[in-house]
């Protein structure tokens, strides 16, 4: 159990004190920090709720690896979970008097992300041994991790550029779903794949190997892009 809990915590405590280590300006507190981390766990509590009743609103309208993939990444996982981080950080921060400075937003949204992502690790590591402890940590943590940065990268923005404020708040929910559905449609269409039966397998090994290569692409450019808005964001 100890071994477990280990591995899926390890890459989140990583990832913190690499966000906490990039605030070059003014030290948030670690009360603060941690509610933060708290009301991602709550977020993932949520999501269960929200998503449960977003699939039941929409339906899914037909079968095939594909639309099953894009209905599962978008439908029961992007829109609620980043609904439900979203709606945290503003809980948490919006009216904060110490939300003072464009990277707070990074900050704050990257330990709603973990709080999601730990919790959530935890509880896929308990139910599927530890076998997936390396790849979630080299993929899925980061992931939310790198998702949660352009929240709160938006976030800030909307806190802090009254003018296009709609706006802003618009992209901190769109755009960390557009990129959350993608991850997950490109591993859930490739697992599809592997389960279906086709007269040409090797057409289906072609598919899936093309679908890996465009994830590993697509996450480097997420990471690319996240890093460097930290790096903006701190002054770095």
């Amino acid at each position: 159990m100890s071994i477990l809990l280990f591995a899926s915590l390890l890459p989140v405590v990583i990832l913190i004190a690499y966000i906490y280590k990039r605030d070059t300006f003014q030290k948030e507190p670690w009360p603060l920090l941690l509610k933060a981390f708290g009301f991602g766990v709550l977020a993932a509590m949520l999501d269960v709720t929200v998503a449960g009743l977003l699939s039941r609103l929409i339906p899914k309208i037909s079968d095939g690896p594909m639309i099953d993939a894009l209905y599962n990444a978008f439908i029961c996982a992007a829109f609620p979970e980043e609904a439900c981080k979203l709606l945290m950080l503003y809980l948490c921060i919006w009216k904060s008097p110490l939300f003072d400075e464009y990277y707070d937003g990074v900050e704050y949204g990257a330990f709603v992300g973990l709080g999601f992502a730990g919790i959530e690790n935890l509880l896929y590591i308990l139910n599927g041994g530890l076998g997936l402890a390396f790849g979630r940590a080299i993929f899925a943590v980061p992931a939310h991790f790198f998702f949660a940065i352009f929240m709160g990268y938006f976030f800030s923005m909307a806190r802090f550029r009254y003018d296009n404020r709609r706006r802003y708040m618009t992209l901190a929910y769109l755009v960390p779903v557009a990129l959350h559905g993608t991850y997950d449609f490109l591993l859930m269409y490739m697992s599809n794949l592997q389960g279906t039966e086709s007269d040409t397998m090797q057409e289906v090994d072609t598919l899936s190997g093309t679908l890996y290569v465009v994830f590993l692409v697509f996450f480097f450019f997420v990471w690319r892009f996240a890093t460097r808005r930290v790096r903006k964001m701190s002054g770095q």
